[in-house]
């Protein structure tokens, strides 16, 4: 095992490390890519690994006091309210004949419709559930525990849509949470090690993930769906593994999707604000690709000048 560089020493929520913004960006990317319309069906797929991650990486860089957990859940829970009455305000004021519901504003059910502020509104009550079971010091002795038990309840018939609260994204959070104990260049370091098996792991996994339902419907039985993250959680992995290659082998170049992924909440929460005058307009979609590309380069940029501008405002919107 390799020492910890000297950076390791601060605070994990001041931790800047490349890859692990560059695979943030990753995520985004295809978030986005999904969201803007006309996407090819398979981006659906590491889409649900983008989520796997962010919710990963929340549980990783929480704050291990109950105390400043349920302060920063808190702080979450502001933000979604905030960014609620700003996506309120522009839909009323700018985009008043972009349909819109209730529920796309404020992030609830299961209609939200290309807005992410669910992710903001899920994340509170987790944060806020692992806070409480800190406080109940259930936790960190139970970890792995609560994590198997998460894992038990993820079985369900038929999984609800991302939006709605879900027991595997619950779970992803926790296992972020349990990995806190191991330092981020250790999980680099294993990472790249094992690379090739982990590679092969992950084909195998989800070349199973497809011809499994293939099977089963040409038997003509019934099964259970599973809603653990397995096939998402595997797009993580290679998502870090993509993001580790490149922060290693292309530095310069990787400068700025890391610069992106730093500035991940901001545009995870405004990509929809930027999408909409492109739904309200009825534009052609089948360029995705480019638009997200360039989403994410406008939107870092309108992040560093509000950063400048207006820090304590940018605090507040993005819960630092």
């Amino acid at each position: 095992m390799t020492t910890a560089p000297a950076t390791a020493q601060l605070p994990q929520h001041r931790l800047r490390v490349a890859w692990v913004d560059t695979a943030r960006c990753l995520a985004m990317f295809f978030i986005m890519w999904l969201h803007v319309g006309e996407a090819p069906t398979w981006i659906s797929r590491p889409v649900g690994g983008g989520i796997c991650l962010f919710f990963i990486m929340a549980g990783y860089f929480m704050p291990r006091e109950p105390g400043r957990a349920a302060r920063r859940a808190l702080g979450l829970g502001l933000a979604w309210l905030l960014w609620s009455l700003i996506t309120f305000g522009l839909y009323l004021l700018v985009w008043p004949g972009l349909e819109w519901t209730w529920a796309r504003v404020f992030g609830y059910g299961v209609a939200t419709y290309n807005t992410p502020l669910w992710f903001l509104k899920n994340l509170t009550i987790f944060q806020l559930i692992i806070a409480a079971l800190a406080a109940l010091k259930l936790l960190p002795r139970g970890n792995w525990i609560v994590l198997i038990v998460l894992a038990g309840f993820s079985y369900v018939k038929e999984p609800a849509q991302h939006e709605a609260l879900r027991f595997d994204w619950m779970m992803a959070a926790m296992l972020g949470y349990c990995l806190r104990s191991v330092p981020l260049s250790t999980i680099e370091e294993w990472l790249v090690r094992h690379a090739r098996l982990i590679l092969a792991g992950i084909v195998v996994l989800l070349v199973q993930r497809e011809l499994y339902p293939l099977y089963v419907k040409y038997q003509g039985l019934s099964y259970y769906r599973c809603s653990l993250p397995v096939a998402q959680f595997s797009y993580a992995v290679l998502m870090c593994l993509v993001a580790i290659a490149i922060a290693r082998r292309w530095p310069t170049i990787n400068a700025l999707p890391a610069k992106a992924g730093n500035a991940m909440m901001f545009i995870f929460v405004t990509h929809s604000l930027l999408y909409a005058p492109i739904y309200a307009l009825d534009l052609p979609r089948w360029c995705g690709f480019a638009y997200s590309a360039v989403g994410i380069a406008l939107l870092t940029m309108c992040s560093t000048w509000l950063n400048r501008r207006l820090p304590r405002t940018m605090k507040l919107l993005t819960a630092r």
